[in-house]
């Protein structure tokens, strides 16, 4: 009898113990979920201050992108005849491109203006852009043995970044960059669509050493007007 008494009193005894630990564990969990944890270590004044520190900081980031858009934008419509009216906007994008309307508004993404290393770059990306314009035809350039509309807009913009000083070799390496760096095929496939990035790199050297040459001291419509032949075959470009 007293054994069965001491073996109920223990199985009881160990009922309560478990039923106190499960009412223990149950308890610091409704604590846990009430309770802020490390939220508690960042007040919410903090976090409303460092937020308006943040937003101070990307207004200035686009700011400076506006700035830095404008003032490439004017070197390369300084460096054209009868420049047209042109305004350039930075896009709230992570693509890496850049597009022109009709009415000659210029788009940037962020994307692209994080992508270039140097205003070389980005003079040529703008350049691009300034010779899809309808104006550019009027400056002289006729369409010529790989006479698609982007590689006239290629051919334009290089002669417009050359003549308000930067770098064509320089700015070409973002196309380098867009073959090697990208998850993009290396060309468009579609006949008449945008040319290789190794077309444009070749290109843009050609362009380059003629302008560094002879083709330097010509009127820009001339030059543009005379630089399929200018250039040579264009057997080699890819």
């Amino acid at each position: 009898m007293k054994s069965n008494a001491l073996r109920q009193t223990t199985a009881s005894l160990w009922t309560w113990v478990m039923s106190a630990g499960v009412l223990l564990l149950l308890t610091a969990c409704a604590a846990s979920i009430q309770e802020p944890g490390l939220k508690s270590v960042v007040s919410e004044e903090q976090e409303r201050a460092h937020a308006a520190q943040l937003q101070r900081k990307a207004k200035r980031f686009r700011w400076e992108q506006h700035t830095r858009l404008d003032t490439i934008l004017m070197r390369l419509l300084l460096s054209m005849p009868n420049p047209p009216h042109v305004t350039a906007n930075v896009v709230e994008s992570d693509a890496v491109n850049a597009v022109v309307d009709g009415e000659g508004r210029i788009g940037v993404p962020l994307g692209m203006l994080r992508f270039v290393k140097s205003d070389d770059e980005l003079a040529v990306v703008l350049g691009h852009e300034l010779g899809h314009l309808p104006t550019s035809r009027a400056h002289g350039l006729v369409t010529w043995t790989l006479g698609y509309h982007e590689r006239e807009a290629d051919i334009r913009g290089l002669v417009y970044v050359h003549r308000a000083g930067y770098d064509i070799r320089m700015g070409a390496r973002v196309f380098e960059r867009m073959a090697t760096e990208l998850a993009v095929p290396p060309w468009d496939e579609e006949r008449g669509s945008h040319p290789s990035h190794a077309e444009r790199i070749i290109l843009a050297e050609k362009i380059a050493s003629l302008l560094e040459g002879n083709g330097a001291e010509l009127d820009l419509e001339i030059l543009v007007q005379q630089l399929p032949s200018l250039l040579g075959p264009s057997t080699d470009l890819p």
